[in-house]
C-alpha cells in the first residue's frame, strides 16, 4: 500500500490554503505513489467556530489593522502567556475531535501543516499521548509568530534563513528547522511567458501592464487604486483581480479610463501565474503567498498599505531585497508607479531582485522531503514523541 498524506490548511485568509495546494501539487508530480489529501482544519470544527474564527480575523486586519498590529507584536515579542494558552487549550479540546476521527479514518503516515490551528491541536493531543502521526509545518510568512510555535513538530520549513534562527531563539531546535522557501503551485517554477500570456489576454505587447491585486476576498478600495493608476494616461493597461467580491468586480467594469487607458477586470482566478507574467509589475497587499508567487515570476511590486504585522514583515522582506516600494495613498502610489515605469533600468534592476529572492521550487523540495518521511513511517514505526521539542 502506498504512503499515505495529510495537509491540513485552515480557511483563514486565503495564502494558507494556497500553500497547501502548492505541496499537494508538487506531491504528484514529484512523488506519484504518495496518497496525499488536502484538508481544510476548519471543517472539522462547529460552524460556529469556523464563521467566528474566520471573520474575526478578517474583520480585524481590514477595520481596526492598528489593534490587530499591536496584538501581533505584543504576543509575537513576549510569546503566549499561560492564560492565552489555557484559553486555546480549551478551544482545541472543544473543537479536536472530529479532525482526530478524520485522522483516524485516513491513517497518514504523515501530517503537513500550513496553519498553526491543527498544529496546535495535534501538538497537545500527542503531548497527552492521545496522538502519534509525526507532524510537520509550512510557515507562511517571512516572519515566524508565537502562534507558530508547539511541541512535537518534526520538521518546520520556513521561508529564509533568517527564520530557522528566529525559531531557535523561540526554543525551537534549529536542526528541526529547514529554510525551502514558501511554496508556490508548480505553474510559478517555470519562466514566464510575457508574449504568450499577453496574447491570450488580448493584451497590446508593447503596452505597459499594471496587475492590481487584492487578495482572495477582494478587501480595499481596488476601485481608487485603479483611477489613482489610469491618471498617468496612455498608454497603459491595467489588470484589476476582485477576488471573490463581486460588488467590486462589477464596479471595476463600469470604470470609464482615459484615452489610451484599458483595463480589464477578474473575479476570483486560478491562473494567477498567467496575469502575472504579462504584467510589468503589480500592485498588491503583502501576504505571504502573493509576494512569493510575484518574486517567483521576477514581478516587481508596489505593496500598497500593508497591515500592521506580518503583512509588515513580508512587505520589509521585499524592500530590503530591492524588489518593492512601500505606498500608503492613491497620490503615492501614482507618483511612484510613473517613476518606476519611466525608468526601465530600474525596473529591470528590481525584477532581477524579485527572481533573486525567489524560491519557486520550495513545494518540490518540501514534498520530497514530506514524502521521504511518509515512506519511512510507513516502512517502520510511527516517529518518535518527542518531550523536548521546544516550547508550546
Amino acid at each position: 500500500m502506498s504512503a499515505r498524506v495529510l495537509i491540513f490548511s485552515a480557511s483563514a485568509g486565503a495564502g494558507h490554503t494556497r500553500a497547501a495546494e502548492a505541496v499537494r501539487a508538487a506531491l504528484a508530480l514529484e512523488a506519484p505513489s504518495i496518497q496525499a489529501t488536502h484538508l481544510d482544519a476548519l471543517d472539522y470544527t462547529s460552524p460556529t467556530f469556523k464563521g467566528l474564527y474566520a471573520r474575526t480575523y478578517l474583520g480585524m486586519v481590514n477595520r481596526i489593522p492598528a489593534l490587530w498590529g499591536y496584538l501581533y507584536q505584543q504576543s509575537g515579542r513576549k510569546g503566549l502567556d499561560s492564560k492565552t494558552r489555557k484559553v486555546m487549550a480549551v478551544v482545541d479540546s472543544v473543537n479536536s475531535r472530529a479532525l482526530v476521527e478524520r485522522v483516524d479514518q485516513e491513517a497518514p503516515d504523515h501530517i503537513l501543516c500550513t496553519h498553526f490551528l491543527p498544529a496546535e491541536v495535534f501538538s497537545r493531543l500527542r503531548r497527552r499521548r492521545l496522538f502519534d502521526v509525526p507532524f510537520s509545518v509550512v510557515v507562511t510568512d517571512y516572519d515566524v509568530h508565537a502562534f507558530w510555535v508547539a511541541r512535537h513538530v518534526e520538521t518546520y520549513y520556513v521561508a529564509t534563513e533568517l527564520l530557522r534562527h528566529e525559531l531557535a531563539s523561540k526554543g525551537v531546535p534549529i536542526d528541526r528547522v529547514v529554510a525551502t522557501g514558501i511554496p508556490v503551485v508548480p505553474a510559478f517554477a517555470g519562466p514566464p511567458d510575457r508574449d504568450a500570456a499577453r496574447a491570450g489576454l488580448g493584451l497590446d505587447p508593447r503596452v505597459p501592464v499594471v496587475l492590481v491585486l487584492a487578495g482572495g476576498e477582494g478587501v480595499g478600495d481596488l476601485a481608487a487604486t485603479a483611477r489613482a493608476i489610469a491618471g498617468l494616461g496612455g498608454p497603459l493597461a491595467i489588470l484589476a483581480v476582485a477576488g471573490r467580491n463581486a460588488s467590486m468586480e462589477a464596479r471595476l467594469r463600469g470604470l470609464e479610463m482615459p484615452p489610451g487607458v484599458r483595463i480589464q477586470a477578474h473575479g476570483f482566478v486560478t491562473d494567477m501565474e498567467r496575469l502575472m507574467a504579462a504584467a510589468d509589475m503589480v500592485v498588491t497587499k503583502s501576504g505571504g503567498l502573493t509576494t512569493s508567487e510575484a518574486a517567483a515570476m521576477g514581478l516587481p511590486m508596489a505593496i500598497l498599505d500593508p497591515i500592521p504585522g506580518q503583512e509588515e514583515r513580508n512587505s520589509d522582506h521585499f524592500l530590503e531585497a530591492g524588489a518593492a516600494v512601500k505606498v500608503h495613498s492613491p497620490a503615492s502610489l501614482a507618483y511612484k508607479l510613473g517613476l518606476l515605469l519611466g525608468d526601465p533600468e530600474r525596473l529591470a534592476r528590481m525584477a532581477a531582485a524579485a527572481r533573486a529572492a525567489a524560491r519557486p521550487r520550495a513545494a518540490f523540495d518540501i514534498a520530497r522531503r514530506v514524502a521521504a518521511r511518509a515512506e519511512a513511517g510507513r516502512a517502520g514505526p510511527r516517529g518518535r514523541e518527542g518531550g523536548r521539542d521546544g516550547p508550546g
